[in-house]
């Protein structure tokens, strides 16, 4: 289903059209609207067009760090994983777990 929600995004208002739900579709906006104020004020003489493109930067660069993070922290899985499977072939794991039920930690109901 399309939405149609109308925003607000540097003193412009822009009717956007999609599926996604207009309370998301509403918080995309403020937070390009936010990133735009935020380099507006630290840009003197910057026109609409440079604040945006400078706006979409800083968006685009927290991005990538967050993508290039999952991308570690999936790769870093992926190893930990691949020990795991290797301590399971190797047979350590499962002496471990043979040896605990070997040894139940309560005497034997009478």
């Amino acid at each position: 289903m399309e939405n149609r929600v109308k925003v607000s995004i540097y003193g412009g208002t822009y009717s956007i059209q999609g599926e996604a739900a207009p309370e998301y579709i509403e918080r995309l906006a403020r937070l390009v609207n936010e990133r735009m104020e935020e380099v507006g004020r630290s840009l003197s003489s910057g026109t609409p067009l440079q604040v945006a493109i400078l706006a979409a930067l800083n968006i685009a660069d927290e991005y990538m760090q967050v993508r290039d993070l999952k991308v570690g922290l999936t790769g870093e899985l992926e190893q930990k994983t691949r020990q795991l499977i290797s301590l399971l072939d190797e047979g350590l794991v499962g002496d471990i777990f043979s040896q605990i039920e070997a040894s139940p930690p309560y005497p034997p109901l009478p």
